[in-house]
């Protein structure tokens, strides 16, 4: 465990994850025909951008649970549930073509890209049990509800898939410092087998296949890896604050490619279109997180009854803090350690 009980790489690795997933959504919305290399590296990453994001946020799931039933549950309404239903609005106000506003499934982020918070919200509600049940137990029931569960209704496939990865986070939380102090073949095979995977499934798939054992354990394990690299590396300070606020990242950027997309429409090149549309998401997600990222548009503001309660419950589960020890850190929406502020 790092310092003040923050694993940095954890923030710099979601870092990294939410800002492929908004260059992914950048190109493919900004080129009418992808060019055949960026698209084949984007189905190349497509086995570890979500997953990664999920099994982190898994990886944190016991941390969010011991602050008590009554802290995790509105934390996860305020954090979670609130951002998705405002972006949701937004995108039905700025006129996206995939808004459904009268479509109830809609609200929980099926048809777009807010489908990731409506997975995790899902997730953390399945967690709570996890206090009385192993995750490893949840991991093994959900893969067999993935491969026999048929439905046509998105919201259930995503979690019956993406799910998967969270609790894979879960599971491997029980065990993480021991994986953490292994030498470096079991990672590096890991990895390899995944890289190669991931490698084959561009070249023959496209983007990754999804509702099966096999892609599911492949991703798995390379995230596995990844993770025990992640955590040798040096720190890079400015993805660790991306990372912090990769609730805001994720919200937001779309509506920023899609204004883009409005105002250009044709008249540029696609490749300059495309790279005017990176500026302005990526600049304008900055602009977002470093002056917004605590307000209404991404968390719903504290209930004084609530947070009394809250703090009472947890003093209640430890009534004999030592004096002087570090708290134990704060989790965003997403599930990462909330930034530091100095």
């Amino acid at each position: 465990m790092e310092a003040h009980g923050r694993r940095h790489w954890m923030d710099a690795l979601r870092g990294v994850a939410v800002l492929l997933v908004a260059s992914w959504h950048a190109f493919s919305t900004l080129y009418d025909s992808m060019p055949v290399a960026i698209e084949w590296i984007f189905n190349f990453l497509s086995v570890y951008r979500i997953p990664l994001l999920l099994f982190l946020s898994g990886l944190l799931l016991d941390q969010s649970v011991r602050k008590g039933a009554g802290a995790y549950v509105v934390g996860k309404l305020r954090r979670i549930a609130w951002p998705l239903i405002i972006w949701s609005a937004l995108l039905v106000l700025i006129g996206w073509p995939a808004a459904k506003p009268f479509d109830g499934w809609y609200w929980l982020g099926e048809g777009g890209y807010l489908w990731y918070l409506g997975v995790l919200l899902a997730c953390y509600a399945i967690g709570l049990i996890t206090k009385f049940v192993h995750p490893l137990i949840i991991l093994g029931v959900g893969t067999i509800l993935m491969e026999v569960v048929d439905t046509e209704i998105a919201f259930v496939t995503n979690v019956l898939w993406f799910g998967l990865y969270f609790f894979a986070g879960a599971t491997l939380s029980r065990w993480l410092d021991r994986w953490l102090r292994m030498g470096p073949l079991v990672p590096s095979l890991l990895v390899s087998a995944s890289l190669a995977w991931a490698a084959y499934s561009a070249t023959v798939n496209g983007y990754a296949p999804v509702l099966h054992w096999r892609p599911l354990l492949l991703s798995i394990i390379g995230v596995v890896g990844v993770v025990w690299f992640a955590s040798r590396l040096r720190r890079v300070r400015w993805m660790e604050w991306i990372g912090q606020r990769s609730i805001v990242f994720y919200v937001a950027h779309v509506p920023f490619i899609y204004l883009t997309s409005r105002l250009l429409g044709e008249a540029v090149p696609e490749w300059v279109g495309c790279l005017v549309g990176h500026v302005v998401m990526f600049g304008g997600c900055l602009m977002l997180a470093r002056f917004l990222d605590r307000s209404i548009l991404f968390e719903f503001p504290w209930v004084p009854s609530l947070r009394g309660r809250s703090a009472a419950e947890g003093r209640s589960r430890d009534p004999n803090p030592r004096r002087g020890s570090n708290p134990e850190p704060r989790l965003d929406a997403a599930g990462t350690t909330e930034p530091e502020r100095t």
